[in-house]
């Protein structure tokens, strides 16, 4: 070995840098105290450029009165992605403290340093809702400062009492849940028929025929580069000869998305299912998912005619649309109840694997995720990838 490479080998490995560990540790930590902060700002880089208040240390507060030479203040590093898990019982506090880190993700205010504000989603879905009565989701309530734009997706079939119930909140807009087909592409549509999770390993017959149906829609978008025609899905699968047993299952997965599906396009889809009509994808009619900063997306589902599981299948698709836009904004995801939907279902299995993958990819994407529930009732590989558990009066 020639000890003349030695010089410009070591610079190879930029080994000046010995501090990078320690550095990134700072950086990246989800929660740091006053101190932390203070050094921070010493640095000739400072690593907290977004932060805000999260609450504090109650060994150093005795009543108003602080401990000499301390400082109490915990702050939640927006800076850095990271993902919260706050469970509690009913009452203590987890809604109150995943509108906190929303709060300080989406408003620049006293409590916080928010140069670059996010924007984000909420899912949620109450179980407790009827055609004369129902509560709005609390993350709502920061649309009481004109600062935050709170836009609510919600069920066709419920959205007069959706609008009933968020009426006494201002800067509130209220919008039917309407999927463009354009949004429905072959991933989604797998995870839609939970193919990824059907139990045993087996798949029934109508899921093969689906996937074929898929597959080869995929060659056709590619080879003309256009986007998912569900028309001619629905055309496909005209032609296929299933059974009454085995066209059923796959009926009503199809009669729930088609539910929130933009109208005029399930109208000509069915058209194209009774008369084997060829068709062509339709202009683009469905929500729109442009990234906003300060705006804050609530998904409520909420409504007797949708189950926990048609609600979970539909977040899966509402998160996907969310994270796929090309932004430099960051986001931030919160799951609102969890333990309300989050059961163990094919559907929800399918949302627990996307938002796995969303906090492995949380850096690459610019992503912070939050998740409230009661009961610590969901996939034991979700805990434990969070970063911070919240635990609120647990019992």
């Amino acid at each position: 070995m020639d000890p003349s490479d030695l010089a410009s080998h070591l610079r190879l490995l930029s080994l000046a840098d010995v501090d990078t560990e320690a550095g990134n540790e700072i950086i990246a930590t989800p929660i740091f105290s006053a101190s932390i902060c203070q050094y921070g700002s010493s640095l000739p880089d400072n690593p907290y450029t977004q932060y805000g208040l999260l609450g504090c240390d109650t060994s150093l507060v005795h009543g108003n009165i602080v401990v000499k030479g301390k400082d109490p203040r915990i702050y939640h590093n927006v800076s850095a992605p990271s993902s919260v898990f706050i469970c509690g019982s009913q009452g203590s506090g987890k809604s109150h403290t995943l509108s906190c880190l929303l709060e300080n993700c989406l408003l620049p205010s006293e409590a916080n340093v928010l140069p670059r504000p996010l924007t984000g989603i909420v899912f949620h879905y109450d179980t407790f809702i009827s055609d004369t009565a129902g509560s709005p989701c609390e993350a709502a309530y920061l649309s009481s400062h004109k600062d935050i734009a709170v836009r609510v997706l919600c069920p066709p079939t419920n959205v007069v009492q959706i609008k009933r119930i968020y009426s006494s909140l201002s800067n509130v807009v209220v919008e039917e849940l309407r999927i463009d087909e354009a949004d429905l592409d072959t991933r989604r549509m797998l995870d839609l028929m939970a193919v990824s999770s059907s139990q045993g390993g087996s798949m029934p017959l109508y899921l093969h025929v689906v996937t074929r149906i898929l597959r080869d829609l995929r060659v056709v978008q590619q080879s003309n580069d256009s986007s998912f025609n569900y028309k001619g899905f629905k055309q496909a699968l005209a032609l296929t000869e299933l059974t009454v047993a085995q066209s059923n299952p796959l009926q009503q997965r199809l009669e729930t998305l088609e539910s929130f599906m933009v109208k005029r396009q399930v109208e000509t889809a069915k058209v194209a299912w009774n008369k084997h009509k060829a068709s062509t994808p339709s202009a683009r009619q469905g929500n729109s998912w442009t990234p906003k900063p300060g705006q804050l997306t609530i998904v409520d589902l909420s409504c007797p005619c949708v189950t926990a599981e048609s609600a979970c299948a539909l977040f899966n698709i509402c998160l996907s649309l969310f994270l796929e836009q090309n932004t430099n904004i960051g986001r931030i995801v919160a799951l609102d109840e969890a333990h309300k939907y989050m059961t163990d279902t094919a559907e929800c299995e399918t949302l627990t694997k996307s938002l796995l993958e969303t906090i492995r990819l949380q850096r690459h994407l610019g992503t912070r995720v939050a998740i409230s529930t009661q009961e610590p009732t969901i996939s034991p590989k979700l805990l434990d990838l969070c970063s911070v558990t919240i635990s609120s009066s647990a019992s």
